[in-house]
């Protein structure tokens, strides 16, 4: 059994991730801000433990931070993460570190890279007067860091770019955002000719669990995702059918940034680990709807 420290415990993915690792009989550390440890605070790398595993999760997320607090968005992402590499480097078994797959978007909008789209896809910030890109840019910059210690000193990782992950509990993301707004009424749907893979969060954990006890993970960036490409448009269906609502959509173009496909390469995911995702899209929005 390890001790694991995971950052960003009290967020969406922090939350489910560390009570399935206390369920396998771990001792979980959890840092976060709600529990009033600042990660971008150096004093706050006082108090710290020596652990086994670091889990890197938090970040300043949330699309409409993207555009209304852009500088905060990138201090806190890269403080927090150069400070606790600081701290743990060359003293733990490896750090998992969560990117994102919106480090994908200028390649695939610029440049034309496949979809679905491998790891090693180039990182492209495609505008950076977009404050959409200060999220996108902080986490290519924290995947250099990452490379960066285990360069200088030999320290393990593995980069793990989630796809669009949803279910119960998430707040500022598309899924639950729509819902609440379709039962208000209001059926405004920007970006509605956009696709994405969601992924339930279930199946999300199932598959970090796979890779933070896997060596063959060792030194690696790893997509995780599903192979289920859907429209904006049709995810909206869904949610409608679901809640027993028969509005009409008001189809409105997507901000400014906002990548047209979006889908990953899990060959990768599949090699290294057994995980087979076993959520559809259509189950997972009727468990997330009834706990919204």
């Amino acid at each position: 059994m390890k001790k694991i420290l995971v950052t960003g415990s009290e967020g969406f993915i922090g939350k489910h991730l560390c009570a399935a690792l206390t369920v396998l009989g771990h001792s979980v550390i959890r840092v976060d801000k709600k529990l009033g440890t600042d990660l971008c605070k150096l004093e706050t790398f006082r108090e710290l433990p020596e652990v086994d595993l670091v889990v890197h999760l938090a970040a300043f997320n949330g699309t409409k931070y993207f555009y209304l607090q852009p500088f905060d968005v990138i201090r806190d992402n890269i403080l927090s993460t150069q400070y606790l590499l600081d701290f743990y480097k060359g003293n733990v078994e490896k750090i998992i570190f969560t990117g994102t797959c919106e480090s994908y978007a200028g390649a695939i909008d610029l440049f034309s890279y496949n979809v679905p789209t491998d790891e090693t896809v180039p990182l492209v910030i495609s505008d950076v007067s977009n404050p959409r890109w200060s999220y996108g840019g902080s986490k290519i910059l924290n995947e250099l860091q990452i490379y960066s210690v285990f360069h200088q000193f030999k320290q393990n990782f593995t980069i793990i770019r989630y796809h669009n992950v949803y279910g119960p509990g998430q707040v500022d993301h598309f899924i639950p955002e729509f819902s609440i707004r379709a039962k208000t009424g209001d059926f405004t749907l920007k970006g509605w000719k956009n696709t994405r893979s969601f992924m339930y969060i279930t199946d999300a954990i199932r598959a970090t669990i796979d890779i933070i006890f896997n060596n063959n993970c060792n030194n690696q960036i790893i997509n995780v995702g599903v192979n289920d490409e859907r429209t904006i448009e049709e995810i909206a269906k869904i949610i409608l059918k679901e809640l027993k609502i028969n509005g009409e959509l008001i189809l409105e173009d997507a901000p400014p940034g906002s990548v047209s496909r979006r889908q990953a390469d899990l060959s990768k995911l599949e090699q290294l680990t057994n995980f087979v995702p076993s959520v559809s899209i259509e189950q997972g929005i009727k468990f997330t709807l009834e706990n919204l």
